[in-house]
């Protein structure tokens, strides 16, 4: 049975494994047959990280897999040279593209060419005891002392030091010998050096097969994918291999194979950003905008069928509007939802459908539009209650579209699950903590659109007054703490927007305590309407100033409930036993 899995995988893999050795990487790189997709990020090594791994390779220590993608007839992605590469005369497409390894290969590439900005030198004395005649073993060198480099052309600021003749420059490892037959001559004539010229070129040459064959000769492991490998398959793979390095999504992998096709995504986002600031701001991610662009053309925002099903002519048809409707929503839910900043979004995923339906409403007659606006708005808070985007958000937005794009123009058809099929539990109102994003990010949107007042000016929130307000306990979280058996004090229900100086007055002081302060600093007919604008319960008896936690809890759940009701058209069954 094991032989017979073993022959099955080994028939088929799922990509080929072999090393290749420098020189021959090197080599191809020069004719460009190894190349870099254009999305690839610029060379940003340093001379010191470029020396350690010249040291490393010299060590025959390992430096880490490669990743190449081959490519085939069919295959049109956009790539450039390596760092450093002179312009050829071929016009061929290079065969294959590294995903992963740029870093390391343009070093190499540069180091042993005498490309780039720097030259690097190997002091080959650091690697020879000369006295006993012997070659040094690798724990005995020290690399940083026998491995260094100068810049190609003198910067200002940089200090180099003069050449001698033990230093050998990397770029012209290949001509050793003719450099060894010199050297070993100015040896036997240094009488500080006790060679004759064979016992120098005897020494030297063993150090050459030990330490300067490998930076020719070492195999460096190479993963490669083939040509048929799907381009969902190669994030998944580049994301699994490269969790600390420059990410490659899908808007990566589209905006290599656009290019040819006449679309630059690159330059057709930083358009969009310099268009619609607020994409910036709320860090829209552009591969949203290419799913949002899918929902409409194939109605799916899966990325396998981004990747596959997508087209420069579906970019160009609808990359203007779907940007705009990107700032077009966030445009409204900071108006007219309470969401001031991108901290607050309960799901940046949301944004997705609603943009790819934006046009939908622009559309319609003024009235029919702001209804339209109002079930859009409603869908969003009724997404945001029933957690509807916690999980699957991908099948949730295709989903979600396909209702939506009819519902939001004229409200007839099925409504999206989140307004009609899904029920909002007061109960996991009631229990759910800071933990749970959606919720209170939804909790703090909620009360902004209801116009909650700012503690100190008594006025309602803007974006600039939520920026200088912070999330904190109502309750305080030292006082709870010394109150046994109490619930936690990291409830959603316990949070609101409270400007510094006014959480400093209420510091670890019981609420009818700070209450008291607060009416002496405010005025209490201010401090009533304040209050009540952040869903709090400020009567005599109530549990604020009669430091009733699970009463306060309660009684502002249900101040709570009606706002979301309101705000989603939803009836919330309330639990009987409070």
């Amino acid at each position: 049975m094991k032989e017979s899995m073993t022959s099955a995988y080994e028939s088929d893999p799922i990509f080929q494994t072999n090393p290749l050795q420098v020189l021959n990487i090197v080599t191809r790189i020069q004719s460009r047959e190894i190349a870099l997709p254009d999305f690839q990020r610029d060379f940003v090594w340093d001379s010191t990280r470029t020396a350690e791994l010249l040291g490393s390779i010299m060590s025959r220590y390992p430096v880490g897999t490669l990743l190449f993608w081959e490519q085939g007839d069919g295959q049109t992605f956009a790539s450039r040279s390596f760092d450093g590469v002179a312009p050829g005369t071929s016009n061929n497409p290079p065969s294959v593209l590294v995903l992963d390894g740029q870093q390391r290969l343009t070093s190499l590439y540069q180091a042993l060419t005498g490309a780039g900005d720097e030259r690097y030198f190997i002091k080959v004395d650091e690697f020879v005891d000369i006295p006993s005649r012997t070659v040094r073993e690798v724990p005995d060198v020290d690399f940083e002392k026998a491995i260094f480099s100068m810049p190609s052309t003198a910067r200002s600021g940089r200090r180099s030091q003069s050449l001698l003749p033990a230093h050998l420059p990397i770029a012209e490892v290949h001509k050793f010998d003719d450099w060894l037959d010199d050297y070993a001559d100015r040896v036997e004539n240094d009488p500080q050096l006790p060679l004759t010229a064979r016992e120098a070129k005897s020494l030297y040459r063993e150090m050459r097969d030990k330490y300067i064959s490998p930076l020719k000769t070492y195999g460096l492991p190479v993963l490669t994918l083939p040509s048929s490998t799907s381009m969902d398959a190669v994030c998944t793979i580049f994301e699994t291999l490269n969790r600390t390095g420059k990410p490659l999504g899908p808007f990566e992998l589209l905006t290599a194979r656009f290019f040819p096709q006449g679309v630059n995504l690159r330059d057709l986002w930083d358009e969009a950003e310099a268009n619609h600031r607020t994409l910036k701001e709320f860090r829209i991610d552009p591969y949203n905008v290419l799913q949002a662009i899918c929902l409409r053309v194939r109605g799916s925002a899966q990325r396998s069928d981004v990747l596959k099903k997508l087209d420069g002519n579906d970019i160009k048809t609808h990359w203007e509007s779907t940007t705009a409707g990107f700032a077009g929503v966030i445009d409204m839910i900071q108006s007219d939802c309470g969401v001031t900043s991108q901290k607050w979004l309960p799901y940046g995923m949301l944004l997705t459908p609603m943009a790819a339906v934006w046009d939908k409403q622009r559309e319609l007659k003024p009235l029919e539009r702001s209804q339209a606006l109002r079930r859009l708005q409603q869908f969003f808070w009724a997404s945001t209650f029933t957690t509807n985007y916690d999980q699957g958000a991908n099948s949730q937005m295709g989903a979600d579209y396909s209702r939506l794009a009819k519902w939001v123009s004229t409200g007839e058809g099925e409504a999206p699950e989140a307004i009609d099929e899904l029920h909002i539990s007061a109960t996991t109102l009631r229990t759910a903590t800071v933990r749970r994003k959606a919720l209170y990010s939804g909790l703090i949107c909620l009360l902004v659109k209801n116009k909650a007042a700012d503690f100190h000016t008594g006025q309602s929130m803007t974006p600039t007054r939520t920026s200088e307000a912070e999330s904190h306990h109502i309750f305080p979280k030292a006082y709870l703490a010394k109150q046994p058996g109490s619930e936690s004090s990291e409830l959603i229900l316990n949070r609101s927007l409270i400007d510094g100086e006014t959480n400093r007055i209420i510091g670890s002081l019981a609420p009818s305590m700070y209450i008291e302060k607060m009416k002496t600093a405010y005025g209490a007919q201010r401090l009533t309407d304040v209050l009540a604008s952040h869903a709090i319960a400020s009567q005599q008896a109530s549990g604020l100033l009669t430091n009733d936690y699970t009463t306060f809890l309660n009684e502002r759940l249900e101040i709570v409930i009606q706002f979301i009701e309101e705000a989603t058209g939803k009836t919330i069954q309330r639990d009987a036993s409070r």
